[in-house]
């Protein structure tokens, strides 16, 4: 591919020009956004996490959701203080639009707690980045310590210790004095390049020894390991609680709606608070983000110098390894005293051949090489191109997939919250108007009654049978003496009122046509094939000397 490097082992992968960071846009316009202190007075928006000011910034932009959740719910309690005492009842379609409404918003909120489930997943991804990113590099770092470390403990106790020994063996008496002394010369020129070799490893280390973030990693697996299944649960609570919104308003529930009005303004509270928390994340991560290295650098121990991060960091051609003179310095030294040890193993046996010199110098020139060996791993460990493969595998997993998952989790909570705001306004003035079954029927049969009301005449035509009167005598029924009554419906007994108005209606009858009709109510069906008993289904019929009878003498 044009404009590409070749790949190299353990870094490359991304083009030429795209091997230094850059910020992202979402954590530019974040950046951006203004910083007060507690006396609004605008401040740095440098990353800071020590700066008490900044942190007090941040807490002031994570207020504002908390004071829109004050003013939501005191909207609702105005609102619950004009409502809960209006108990006009209502027929049922009078509620249709109020469930309507309820369930177009669930969904919609449904909907914002998905897109919080998708953002929780991104900021996981970004944050295992980060982490796997972050273990590379402590790994590194622990080898380049472990590698001088041995690197100095092998110069220091092993080759130094050997040399003395056998400077030891070297101050004896021998016949060629000129060849002792040439002799004692390269053994010291060993020593003084072994010491050289010494100390340069020392200076590799020690800028390292207070570099660790071991635990920093620890604590984010264990934070992650707590942080990623809570918000799912959370955020799952919050899906059920819409279903039993949902199953209420299908179902006409009137329990259900009361209970997602109790649940739904603890949910509210957390949607409001996880928005605050979410909003202050996100503007420090964006801060954070605007310039990483800056923040590595101020975070660094006072012994790491700040050209060595700024170096890993960077990774810039124009600049170089602060480790390259010390490992230069080292080898040169390393391989001054393999030479100066040859000439030391080529004299030695000839002066002192009774010393048993061979199983020392072997083991001297043996140590050595390990040590070029090890300066020879020292070189490709201390190379930048690793290291900061890995710093832009961390900065890109949380400024670009992990900010942006965050930034999905603040809006998804400032709808939720929002949505579950009005769900349960309008859930609380659902649930007041949703009576019993026998409530609406009780309207039904009020207006039924009132329809006789308007038409008596058709009433009496219909339903009432007069038969002859009886002029002599004590009055007499013919037929069956019992009067029959519909049977007790628990949905259809007739209200006082309804009852009295029966009574009267009695009573005009007698005035106007001198006898007592007893007719069926309006539930019984007059259709001749179905009269059964005696008098072929008929009421019997009294005298209009009989007394009239109320209605409670049917019951």
């Amino acid at each position: 591919m044009q404009g590409s490097t070749p790949p190299i082992s353990g870094y490359s992968g991304y083009p030429e020009d795209d091997d230094q960071y850059k910020v992202p846009l979402i954590a530019k316009l974040l950046h951006a956004l203004p910083h007060y202190n507690i006396t609004f007075h605008r401040i740095n928006n440098t990353f800071r996490p020590s700066n008490d000011v900044y942190l007090e910034s941040l807490g002031i932009l994570g207020s504002i959701p908390a004071a829109l959740l004050i003013v939501s719910l005191f909207g609702l309690l105005l609102y619950l203080l004009t409502r809960c005492c209006d108990r006009k009842p209502r027929p049922a379609h009078s509620i249709t639009s109020l469930k309507v409404t309820l369930s177009i918003v669930t969904v919609l909120c449904c909907a914002a707690i998905g897109l919080g489930l998708y953002g929780n997943d991104d900021l996981h991804n970004g944050l295992l980045e980060v982490l796997q990113a972050g273990r590379k590099v402590d790994t590194a770092v622990s080898s380049v310590r472990n590698q001088t470390f041995i690197l100095e403990n092998t110069l220091t106790m092993k080759i130094q210790q050997q040399l003395n020994e056998l400077e030891d063996i070297f101050d004896g008496k021998t016949n060629n004095h000129t060849a002792l002394l040439q002799l004692q010369s390269a053994l010291a020129a060993t020593k003084g390049n072994v010491t050289v070799a010494k100390n340069a490893a020392n200076d590799i280390r020690r800028p390292l020894v207070g570099l660790t973030i071991t635990d920093f990693l620890s604590k984010g697996d264990q934070w992650e390991l707590i942080r990623w299944p809570g918000t799912v649960a959370i955020l799952a609570l919050l899906l059920v609680l819409c279903a039993v919104l949902l199953v209420g308003v299908a179902r006409h529930s009137r329990c259900a709606l009361i209970l997602f009005s109790v649940c739904g303004l603890l949910a509210v509270t957390g949607s409001w608070l996880m928005s605050g928390l979410y909003l202050s994340t996100s503007v420090a991560v964006g801060d954070l983000c605007n310039d990483p290295a800056d923040f590595l650098v101020h975070q660094a121990p006072n012994e790491l110098p700040s050209d060595i991060l700024l170096y890993y960091t960077q990774c810039d051609v124009s600049r170089s390894n602060p480790f390259t003179q010390r490992l230069r310095e080292s080898h040169n030294a390393i391989n001054n005293a393999r030479n100066s040890m040859t000439t030391v193993s080529k004299i030695s046996p000839v002066l002192f051949k009774n010393a048993g010199l061979g199983p020392k110098l072997g083991s001297v020139n043996a140590d050595i090489k390990l040590c070029e060996r090890i300066l020879t791993q020292l070189t490709a460990l201390v190379d930048c191109k690793a290291v900061h493969y890995s710093y832009l595998s961390a900065t890109r997993g949380l400024c670009e997939g992990g900010l942006l998952g965050l930034v999905l989790m603040l809006i998804a909570s400032f709808m939720a919250a929002i949505l579950l705001t009005v769900m349960v306004w309008v859930d609380s003035h659902t649930w007041i108007y949703i009576r019993k079954r026998n409530d609406y029927a009780q309207v039904e049969e009020q207006s039924y009654v009132s329809a006789h009301q308007l038409h008596p005449q058709n009433h009496q035509n219909m339903n009432t049978r007069t038969l002859p009167h009886q002029h002599k005598g004590p009055p007499v029924i013919s037929g069956s003496h019992t009067l029959a009554h519909p049977a007790r419906n628990p949905k259809h007994e007739m209200t006082p009122q309804q009852q009295a108005h029966l009574h009267h209606h009695h009573q005009a009858m007698m005035r106007q046509g001198g006898t007592h009709t007893l007719g069926r109510l309006p539930s019984h069906n007059n259709s001749p094939t179905h009269m059964h008993g005696p008098n072929n289904g008929k009421y019997a019929t009294l005298s209009k000397h009989c007394k009239t009878l109320d209605a409670n003498d049917f019951y």
